[in-house]
């Protein structure tokens, strides 16, 4: 059985202090999208001792919730740590992708406060029945005359050891994830999750203080927030962060501030193979590789991307539940796999009657250890403790290198007359074929097997691609049980935001055309 490890707890005061102490003025985030603005190490511990002074005026306690809607930002970035260094709790949305919930997760915090960007057009959804006080979070300057809340915090000393409120086990963050259902849903993580998961998410890396690295995804996501916040923050690295992706700007990024890894999403990744940009890897030599997470990607698009852009790929991947769990090291990268587990993580596959499978044999991926969340927020404001291990509905298998692929959803399985069959393994294979961009397979009503195989696919314009090439395609590479019986035609799969497929509108497609 492969050995976990257990770290002591390191609250977030604590940390910014030991980095402050160590880097100094080193640039710790600069934010693109703000005329490159800078915090420093030392800046945000000032920051956060100000924010100290003023929590503690305030009467701020321990699981007391800050809720904070914004973009990407110097501020942003500022106040998520501030709050977990003073002992409150933050709680994050992502705006774009939440703007219709945010009403309801309003009334699911209950924050004491709101701290909320302008421009934002989130006015009308105050609750005048809320007895809460809304506050504009404005700009931050190091040099005087801030705006909002980082005007207010200029009467504050940037001076002083105040301790923070908090106890290991009271909730440092709240954050709103889609996950793999409609509506989003409040996770809840502790203060004592905190670090392992900073320590373990640079350690899987292999992060130094001397890197740069690269993100344009929203901070609101707990992946950002480990893999580009609380990573380069415990290894004392440097962040460029941007707003949001720009498929024209991204490598041009990569290349003006020499960034040694990069994040995205295979979505990301996709769209620079379906319209290629004049880059290769030999132009950025300072580029390591690119870290991909939020869903898999498929092996044949992975290699497809190295062997154009002559660049590495390495994917990660986690819960909001179980925190970042596997993840290749740094360029020990292996294709079509997730990796291995990280250090503070127990990871083990379990089948349908709770026993550890074999190497090779599939099972749901069970997570424990400090990395995991507390539990969850639900709409009606409850509070819903995690068991020790969480479930993650993903199928994965484990090979005899101790690598992870994911295979599937526990709930995706297509079971044709009593046969289970993975609609991931089929998306592998559809993928393989040069006329097809992307692909999905998912199960519909069947009345004689159940449910019977189908497809979607989006087909290189002008390629000419028919039913029958897809399912010849299929048939060299798929037993007869699991080819898709069916194939449609679509100008794209549906998506969230982060990239993750809606296999259940798949079906719904299915039924409401036929």
């Amino acid at each position: 059985m492969r050995h976990v490890a257990k770290t002591n707890y390191k609250p977030v005061q604590t940390l910014i202090a030991q980095q402050a102490a160590k880097f100094g003025d080193k640039p710790y985030m600069v934010s693109i999208d703000q005329s490159e603005k800078q915090l420093s190490f030392l800046n945000l511990f000032k920051l956060g001792n100000r924010m100290a002074h003023f929590f503690l005026e305030r009467g701020l306690k321990a699981n007391d919730r800050i809720l904070l809607l914004a973009e990407n930002s110097i501020e942003f970035i500022a106040t998520f740590l501030g709050v977990q260094r003073c002992g409150g709790t933050i709680a994050t949305a992502n705006i774009e992708m939440n703007r219709i919930h945010i009403s309801e997760i309003l009334r699911a915090v209950n924050p004491v406060l709101v701290l909320v960007q302008e421009g934002l057009d989130l006015e009308k959804i105050q609750d005048k029945n809320m007895p809460v006080e809304w506050m504009s979070l404005g700009e931050w300057n190091p040099e005087g005359n801030s705006s909002g809340f980082f005007k207010l915090l200029e009467d504050y000393s940037d001076e002083g050891d105040i301790k923070e409120v908090c106890e290991p086990d009271d909730i440092a963050v709240i954050f709103y994830t889609s996950g793999t259902e409609a509506k989003p849903k409040g996770v809840l993580q502790a203060h004592s999750a905190v670090w392992p998961n900073y320590d373990a998410t640079a350690d899987c890396v292999d992060l130094q203080e001397t890197d740069r690295l690269v993100d344009c995804r929203s901070y609101s996501w707990l992946s950002s927030q480990n893999m580009s916040l609380g990573g380069p923050l415990a290894r004392g690295a440097t962040v460029y962060m941007a707003k949001k992706f720009s498929h024209s700007r991204y490598f041009d990024w990569i290349k003006k501030y020499q960034a040694n890894i990069a994040v995205a999403v295979p979505t990301i990744l996709n769209m620079f193979l379906n319209e290629p940009v004049k880059v290769h890897g030999s132009e950025i030599p300072n580029l390591r590789f690119i870290m991909t997470s939020s869903a898999p990607m498929l092996t044949e698009n992975w290699v497809r991307f190295e062997n154009h852009y002559g660049i590495l790929i390495c994917q990660s991947a986690g819960c909001s539940e179980g925190g970042l769990m596997c993840s290749h090291s740094g360029t020990q990268r292996k294709i079509g796999t997730i990796g291995q587990p990280l250090k503070y993580q127990n990871v083990r596959l379990l089948d349908e009657n709770d026993k550890e499978v074999s190497d090779g044999e599939p099972g749901q991926i069970v997570v424990s250890g400090q990395q995991k969340s507390w539990g969850y927020l639900h709409a009606d404001g409850r509070v819903e403790k995690l068991p020790d291990e969480h479930r993650t509905g993903d199928l994965g298998m484990i090979d005899e290198d101790g690598h992870i692929s994911v295979v599937g959803r526990l709930k995706d399985l297509i079971i044709r007359g009593g046969v289970n069959i993975s609609p991931v393994e089929i998306d592998n294979i559809l993928s393989r074929h040069p006329d097809i961009i992307d692909a999905a397979a998912c199960g519909v009503p069947d009345k004689v097997y159940g449910e019977e195989v189908i497809c979607f696919v989006v087909s290189r314009k002008g390629s000419g691609l028919t039913s029958e090439k897809v399912l010849d395609h299929c048939g060299e590479f798929l037993s007869p049980f699991k080819t898709p019986k069916k194939v449609i035609f679509t100008e794209n799969l549906p998506k969230n935001e982060r990239g993750k497929l809606d296999r259940k509108a798949l079906s719904l497609a299915w039924k409401k055309k036929f």
